[in-house]
């Protein structure tokens, strides 16, 4: 996550998965690589499949998973503003700053089946926490959350997020 500007009157914020395209990135060029060896030991069309599938892969993972979040709050417009910018467009939302007073976290736990970790050998799994992802919403103050986002992500940047906010707005934490 990265602070573009902090004024008292306006807070824009940008955050960009990196991890998230740096891995796509590395599996669509591992993709590309075999098909490149596939052509140069004379299997063309092998080669050609695999770069489609490695195009396909490359648009498909990037237009879903890697999708640059932009928050601004601006106190003389009266308005919070988040626009979601993939390779397949922007999504732009925006809602009356008046509403909000700050930001709060929401979690969601990934249920695990029944005995799935002691099938997998793990001992001491029964105290094994189940894994949560997260994402920021709005608080506002008829205490409705207003999520930022649909999807859910990484707790470290839901916190950084929030707390950025929320110290924009005076709050704590």
């Amino acid at each position: 996550m990265k602070i573009v500007e902090n004024t008292p009157d306006r807070l824009h914020l940008r955050v960009m998965p990196l991890g998230a395209a740096a891995l796509l990135g590395g599996i669509t060029l591992l993709l590309f690589l075999w098909a490149g060896a596939m052509v140069n030991a004379g299997q063309v069309l092998g080669g050609l499949i695999i770069a489609g599938m490695g195009a396909i892969f490359f648009l498909g993972c990037f237009g879903v998973f890697v999708k640059v979040l932009t928050v601004t709050l601006d106190r003389s417009r009266n308005e919070a503003e988040v626009i979601e910018a993939g390779i397949f467009g922007k999504k732009r939302k925006t809602f009356p700053l008046a509403e909000i007073h700050g930001a709060t976290l929401q979690s969601m736990v990934i249920k695990r089946k029944p005995g799935d970790l002691a099938k997998k050998g793990r001992r001491g799994y029964e105290n094994t926490p189940e894994p949560r992802v997260w994402r920021v919403a709005f608080a506002r103050t008829n205490n409705t959350p207003l999520p930022l986002t649909e999807v859910y992500g990484n707790e470290n940047t839901a916190q950084a997020i929030g707390g950025a906010i929320n110290a924009w707005f005076g709050k704590p934490g």
